[in-house]
């Protein structure tokens, strides 16, 4: 009986750090989610306790979600003018070089083979 009262001292020290973290919550229902939430936890072999911690650890981090995408939609937003000017900006940039030399050859062999099916040749000889 020694043996088996140390072990379960021994579990439950392991377990006091975890527990000391935890808080009672007294939460009411309605019958039928009650209801639903007891049929999850019979097939999944959880306690209610268990559940209801993940449910919320669940929609915590879909609730951060949220708000992160309404934080960069907001961004993006502010910003869309600044990008706007910056594109016609650049877009003038490249408007105003004469472009020239290996870039026009390649650009115009793309266009030459764009406009005749290669693999028809191919297949003719």
């Amino acid at each position: 009986m020694t043996g088996f009262r140390s072990r379960l001292r021994a579990g439950y020290k392991e377990a006091e750090p975890i527990l000391a973290r935890m808080r009672r919550v007294v939460v009411a229902f309605p019958e039928d989610i009650l209801a639903g939430i007891d049929d999850i936890v019979v097939e999944t072999n959880k306690t209610r306790s268990l559940f209801i911690r993940e449910a919320c650890c669940f929609y915590m981090e879909k609730v951060k979600q949220e708000n992160m995408r309404e934080q960069m939609k907001t961004g993006y937003l502010e910003m869309a003018e600044i990008n706007s000017l910056l594109a016609e900006e650049i877009a003038c940039d490249f408007d105003c070089c004469p472009r020239f030399g290996p870039i026009d050859e390649c650009s115009a062999y793309a266009q030459a083979v764009s406009r005749h099916d290669v693999s028809a040749r191919w297949r003719k000889s």
